[in-house]
């Protein structure tokens, strides 16, 4: 039995399918096209044409909070160009079920040797068709990028995959603990398949779906699973051939006892759905046993179950925590502004140069009072033209618990010239960049004040060695070191100890890995590696603690990214101006191990101006934003609504999976959140070579793929 392999998203380190050789594969995603459902079960699709290969893995892009199912199809035409609403997927032609996803399904790589052909002659796929099926409309401005990334490898293999779908139309009588919707056909090709994996789909009220092959009066099972569990395709556990003239059949065991009328068949989310997947594979020299698609559908035999097996109508152990993990949502997912604020209190806010939290949940704001940033702040050598420190309070530290923050201290008047990053470590101290002074520094709050511990950088004095800084934009804390952005001039990431030695630098100016064009903000995620935003490169880089690189984010969304934060396995990012492409800024989250956006959201009371830092509080419920356009500074606070957290913990979920019952199979891991813009787009990469050490049963790590004389806060010419 050739072993199918299931794949986890660790955030530094991504797997792919042992069907192809690291250099061999290339990741092709299709996505959707920044939407936001404007009703209950919206239906939604696009287009891309394919390119020439064969698929050896998929990774789906989605989270149950926000999709309920996801189909791709293989077409000869699609239905539309890009995209469309409504259920219509291929046109004329072949139709052909590659892949399908729902309830936190995990990706899914091909055993070994298999793969499914497209963009060839003869295997009728020349496009792909993805299809979106949102169960309610998003709360906030949200929009969706979910899609599908597929491993493409250019070696034939010697077999290739289909999809079969078994499905019945038939209602289910209200008032039944126990009704079965039967599916049955013959199998008619003299080429043999082999069933290696099956997925099953209901809504709420199925119970179990199986599915048997007959061959010479003898039934060998296919596969068995409770829809209400994740939906992933399942390994068929026990060689199997299904030869011409077999029986193929398939059950659906529901419990209507609660309803009062008849439940059709059908798409909407009231509708009920019957649906088992089995996904084959044949002998590529053989004749495609079904050039055109393969459904069984119906009961096209009679008699097929009187003798039906009797475990295939029986329901399963249960796993309530894998019924958790799948669980989708009843409260609509949303990110949703509560404010957008240039006053508090009396205070106007100036340019909110950098965000923090304290223990307790207090927000720090790091502001510039009435000092602005442009053109006319520093001379061409660096060096700040006004050397009077500001004399308002730039340090606010606000209580956010209430509808309206309520500042709780004010501190730090005539303590800086530029404010501009900002950190509060669990101890209570506070670290501090000014991009005026060149220099860094650790604070404690004692009281209504602000108590100097040391600063590092000869005070407005710009530098290149060890000894200076030159503009420097963001500090976090990783253990007992700082991690500093020394970033409008040096370009470099210097580390130094908690209680104020410099260790040493990484970094160079440019655009590869490990090289920066502004490193503008930093911060620690959950596997203690650095995300530098990488503003001028227009990216978020993901580098170890001594400068090594793991990954990046990059869109063609955005040309420049000034801000960047951690939620569990998400990272939100935000763009500090408009592109050429796009004449609106969005935040955008993308999740670990990809290297891809999921989803974007912005204000509803107003567009963004020129937001400069991003932070989402501890306990991962709000999202703040410090706007510092000229005139109207803004502080803008989001609340994150779903049910649950963003990024599940799916390790109760991976320990035990019946899924994985293969020796090499690695543990299931549930899949969030959502992806790209404007219309669908396609990201096709190759991948590179890893510098990790991560191999796991025929598993292997892959990367996802200053010298400026003036440039500030606002734009490429002035922050």
């Amino acid at each position: 039995m050739l072993p199918l392999h299931y794949s986890i998203f660790f955030l530094t380190i991504f797997l792919y399918g042992v069907s192809g050789t690291e250099s061999d594969i290339t990741k092709f995603t299709v996505q959707m096209i920044g939407y936001s459902p404007k009703k209950n079960d919206d239906y939604v699709a696009v287009s891309r044409m394919a390119i020439p290969g064969y698929i050896v893995g998929f990774e789906p892009l989605a989270n149950a909070d926000r999709v309920h199912h996801m189909l791709l199809y293989g077409c000869t035409t699609p239905y539309a160009d890009q995209f469309w609403e409504g259920m219509n997927t291929c046109g004329r032609g072949g139709s052909h079920i590659l892949f399908a996803w729902a309830r936190n399904a995990p990706n899914l790589d091909l055993p070994k040797g298999v793969s499914f052909s497209i963009g060839h002659e003869n295997d009728g796929i020349k496009y792909f068709v993805l299809q979106v099926h949102y169960a309610q409309p998003f709360a906030g401005n949200v929009k969706d990028y979910s899609g599908v990334t597929l491993h493409i490898s250019q070696k034939p293999t010697a077999n290739l995959a289909a999809v079969m779908l078994f499905v019945s139309g038939q209602p289910i009588p209200p008032g039944q603990a126990q009704h079965q919707n039967n599916i049955s056909c013959v199998y008619e090709s003299p080429t043999d398949i082999h069933p290696f994996a099956f997925r099953t789909h209901t809504h709420a009220m199925g119970r179990v779906v199986s599915a048997y092959n007959k061959h010479n009066n003898i039934w060998a099972k296919i596969g068995a699973r409770n829809p209400q569990w994740p939906q992933l395709f399942e390994e068929v556990h026990d060689p199997l051939t299904i030869k011409n003239g077999d029986i193929m059949a398939a059950s659906c065991r529901f419990d209507s006892h609660d309803k009062t009328n008849w439940v059709p068949m059908g798409a909407m989310g009231t509708d009920e759905m019957c649906n088992f997947y089995m996904m084959f594979y044949w002998d590529s020299n053989k004749e495609n046993p079904f050039p055109k698609g393969a459904v069984c559908g119906g009961e096209q035999v009679d008699g097929a179950f009187l003798d039906y097996p009797k475990e295939g109508f029986e329901t399963l152990p249960p796993h309530p925590e894998w019924e958790h993990h799948a669980h989708q949502s009843s409260t609509p997912f949303g990110i949703i502004e509560e404010f957008a604020l240039g006053k508090i209190g009396d205070v106007k806010i100036g340019q909110v140069a950098g965000l923090a939290f304290q223990s307790n949940g207090n927000l720090i704001v790091f502001h510039r009072a009435d000092r602005v940033w442009n053109a006319n702040t520093f001379d061409n050598y660096n060096i700040l033209l006004d050397k009077t420190p500001i004399r308002d309070n730039v340090i606010l530290v606000l209580d956010v618990s209430g509808r309206e923050p309520k500042i709780v201290h004010a501190l730090g008047k005539d303590k800086f010239y530029l404010p501009h990053g900002i950190y509060c470590d669990d101890d209570g101290y506070v670290y501090t960049t000014d991009v005026g002074s060149h220099t860094v520094a650790k604070w404690k709050f004692t009281g209504g004040d602000l108590d100097l511990i040391w600063q590092l950088g000869q005070n407005l004095m710009p530098g290149t060695d060890l000894k200076h800084f030159c503009k420097p934009a963001s500090i976090t804390r990783e253990g007992d070191i700082l991690y500093v952005a020394d970033g409008y001039c040096n370009s470099r990431i210097v580390k130094i100890t908690i209680d104020g030695k410099i260790l040493n630098s990484f970094g160079l100016p440019g655009n590869g890995p490990t090289q920066f064009q502004l490193p503008h903000d930093i911060r620690v995620n959950s596997k203690k590696n650095l995300l530098v935003a990488d503003r001028e490169n227009g990216r978020v880089q993901e580098l170890t603690t001594n400068g090594e690189y793991v990954q990046e984010w990059a869109s063609s969304l955005f040309n420049n990214i000034y801000s960047v934060d951690v939620l569990g396995d998400y990272i939100f990012m935000i763009p500090g101006r408009m592109s050429l492409e796009r004449q609106d800024i969005e935040v955008y989250a993308g999740r670990g191990g990809t290297g891809l956006i999921e989803f974007g959201f912005s204000g509803i009371s107003r567009a963004f101006g020129a937001p400069h830092v991003l932070r989402v509080d501890p306990s991962g419920q709000s999202v703040y934003i410090g706007d510092i356009a000229e005139g109207k500074s803004v502080l803008w606070k989001f609340r994150i609504q779903k049910e649950g957290v963003v990024a599940h913990n799916a390790a109760t979920v991976a320990s035990t999976s019946p899924v994985l019952t293969s020796s090499s199979a690695l543990p299931a891991l549930l899949l969030i959140a959502i992806i790209v813009l404007g219309v669908s787009f396609v990201c096709v990469r190759k991948i590179r070579p890893s510098n990790g050490g991560f191999d796991r049963s025929g598993f292997k790590p892959v990367r996802t793929e200053e010298n400026i004389s003036f440039i500030s806060d606002d734009d490429s010419d002035s922050e």
